[in-house]
């Protein structure tokens, strides 16, 4: 697809983080409040509170089976543990966290290496860096920075661990760019025009820039301590602050992995026949809507902020590769194959595990461990109850009304139901109350981004599960704004740039014109989510 030549409008989000509200309604703010966030982990023994068990079915009964609840709790450890850029450098038994007593230890976060296989290039060295708020497999929020020497513990404020932790772990020599705040979001970091190595725009025959949108790993490993075999690595980071001064990235931050089994468990029918059902009221509003397709099957993705992966086996083996470099059976080659960084290890890096004994948690014949832990964290999702709401105030209770009678509910389904029959019975014929209809809608230039993934264009974005939006910090994709009333308001925006304006608009107008009672309860509901 031809670009746009440079000076077409190619939305990109404040590296400022608005906090303080300008109207009279106010955000409650995280619910539970900040004691109940991850970012309140100091000191080494308190625990962020594990991911929730998927609970038994609302009508049926049915729990998780024994073999079920066995992977889903190795699929903790595995989604805890720290990584290291060798097979011979993890610093404990490879899989296996302990503490200094030599027993199972799940704390996160973990400050011995006890896996292997970290890129060259990545965002972070374990999956729960960036899914801990409130609980493991949340939303990204803020950990306790890097501990200090080894053996020694320092209790750091709650920050984002894309400031001070990942970048400098074990000796790595990074620089952290403008748009990682402190106190501010985890970014994922996009460029959306193709570079050359001095960081100037690639252009075709024609003159026109060259779109790439793929994910530009933020760290390398250039001086990891804890790896002899990459001693001479000379990786640089990519000239981000010269592209932010070209306004050619784009931000995505983590949303949580609660809850995607269920939403996976969602046929495609059922998805459809909730979103034609609605048809003649979304006209009115000038809402369409498309779901994203699969280029192999056609069946809807439904995945990411674009719905662009299709299951959450996809999700877990791409997140392994794209954001930690650890490259597996659905990604194979490695993302940054320099020899002199790869480290001594073995490609694909986490594969099926093929071992006559269990010496190293890798047996073949061990149920529990022969599954990669990309595999294995699939699971862990698959099994994973999705966030639960909190008891409604009368303000929160109107808020609900309000917010349908608006035609908030129109994009933001309510509630979907599973597959009739599943291979796990606690995952079949259960309602999913997950606030979205998991299609793609033109949210205008406002928050376009220009990046295009599978189906979906540069302005187009699924409808966000709304979820566990009480205990989120940090709202919309680039995670511009923490204050939910701004968050809804970036909704709205008219046509310009090449885009047309957001499908929302109209019912952003109804938001606007409600009375600030009714603001306030919907903003009351949408935290109780």
């Amino acid at each position: 697809m031809r670009s746009f030549k440079r000076g077409t409008a190619c939305a990109i989000a404040s590296l400022l983080i608005v906090s303080v509200p300008a109207f009279a309604q106010t955000d409650p703010g995280i619910r539970g409040g900040f004691n109940n966030t991850a970012g309140m982990l100091q000191y080494r023994g308190i625990k962020i509170p594990p991911p929730p068990l998927i609970s038994p079915h609302p009508s049926t009964g049915a729990t998780i089976t024994a073999n079920e609840l066995a992977s889903f709790q190795e699929g903790i450890l595995r989604a805890g543990q720290l990584e290291a850029t060798c097979n011979e450098c993890a610093m404990i038994t490879e899989g296996t966290p302990v503490t200094n007593r030599g027993e199972l230890d799940p704390t996160f976060p973990q400050f011995t290496t006890n896996s292997n296989g970290l890129g060259a290039r990545h965002n972070a060295d374990q999956c729960f860096g960036c899914h801990a708020q409130p609980t493991l497999g949340g939303s990204g929020g803020f950990l306790v920075p890097n501990p200090g020497p080894q053996g020694t513990f320092t209790p750091l404020p709650p920050e984002n661990p894309m400031f001070r932790l990942f970048p400098f772990r074990f000796g790595k020599r990074n620089a952290v760019p403008s748009f990682q705040l402190q106190f501010g979001p985890i970014r994922e970091v996009r460029f959306v025009y193709q570079v050359d190595a001095q960081g100037n725009f690639i252009r075709d025959k024609d003159g026109y820039l060259i779109p790439d949108g793929g994910v530009k790993q933020l760290w390398v490993a250039k001086g990891f301590n804890n790896d002899p075999t990459i001693s001479r690595c000379s990786l640089n980071q990519p000239d981000f602050e010269k592209q932010v001064g070209q306004r050619n990235v784009a931000f995505r931050i983590p949303l949580q992995m609660t809850g995607l089994g269920l939403i996976e468990s969602i046929q495609d029918r059922e998805i459809l026949a909730r979103f034609n059902a609605t048809a003649n009221q979304r006209k009115a509003l000038g809402i369409g809507g498309r779901p994203n397709r699969s280029g192999n099957n056609g069946t809807i993705t439904r995945f990411g902020w674009k719905a662009q992966n299709m299951s959450i086996t996809m999700f877990a083996g791409e997140a392994y590769s794209v954001e930690m470099g650890i490259s597996n059976e659905l990604f194979p080659i490695a993302t940054e194959e320099d020899p002199e960084c790869q480290g001594a290890k073995a490609e694909p890096n986490d594969v099926t595990r093929m071992e006559e004994n269990d010496r190293e948690n890798q047996a073949f014949k061990n149920p529990v461990h022969i599954l990669a832990d990309w595999m294995q964290f699939q699971l862990l999702m698959r099994f994973t109850d999705g966030p639960k709401p909190a008891p409604q105030s009368a303000s929160a209770q109107r808020g609900e009304a309000v917010f349908s009678s608006i035609g908030c509910a129109l994009c933001h389904t309510p509630q979907m139901q599973t597959a009739p029959i599943m291979n796990s019975a606690v995952l079949q014929n259960r309602p999913v109350r997950m606030f979205s209809d998991l299609m793609l809608h033109r949210m205008g230039p406002g928050l376009a981004d220009a990046i295009s993934q599978g189906q979906a264009g540069p302005d187009e974005f699924r409808t966000t599960p709304l979820w566990g939006v009480g205990q989120r910090m940090f709202f919309l994709h680039d995670g511009r704004t923490n204050d939910l009333m701004q968050a809804i308001l970036a909704h709205s925006s008219n046509a310009g740039g090449g885009y047309p304006a957001s499908e929302a608009n109209g019912v952003i107008s109804n938001f606007n014109a409600l009375q600030p009672s009714d603001k306030q309860a919907i903003l009351d509901f949408l935290r109780s989510l």
